[in-house]
């Protein structure tokens, strides 16, 4: 079937804005795993997890796009979208990463805070406590029992 211009012109719009989108995304993956000094294991299991989705938001976009129409350029316009993100938008994108990665650990502490209250985190201790001393006093009666 053929498209109108103005079809073929959002279309166009829709898969360079798709191609920004995978890329930030990307760099967004790159830039949690470098900052995260952990196993290898957590790292591969994040970037599967990303590709998963990645595969899965793809699929949905392509199949959305004008009713599954996949223009034989779209690999193109996805690649322009990549070298417009990358030429335009990558050093502000990365500045405001860092930003926001500055401002959580700044926030961490009042978040954990309100979650972890001192009360309800005395209370917990309380019954922590409590269980292991009842732990400790069945290991001393079974062990004069057995004596």
């Amino acid at each position: 079937m053929i498209k109108t211009l103005d079809i073929e012109f959002k279309i166009l719009v829709y898969i360079i804005a798709f191609g920004i989108y995978y890329f930030a995304v990307s760099d967004v993956l790159l830039y949690i795993v470098e900052k995260k000094k952990n196993k290898k294991i957590y790292k591969i299991l994040l970037e599967v997890v990303y590709l998963i989705s990645q595969v899965y938001i793809t699929y949905n976009f392509c199949y959305r796009l004008e009713n599954g129409y996949i223009p034989i350029y779209f690999l193109l316009f996805i690649i322009i979208g990549f070298l417009l993100y990358y030429l335009f938008m990558r050093t502000y994108f990365i500045k405001c990463l860092d930003f926001i990665s500055n401002l959580l650990i700044k926030v961490k502490p009042l978040l954990l805070h309100l979650l972890y209250s001192a009360t309800i985190f005395k209370k917990k201790i309380k019954i922590r406590k409590r269980k292991q001393k009842q732990k400790r006093n069945k290991n001393v009666n079974s062990v004069s029992q057995n004596t």
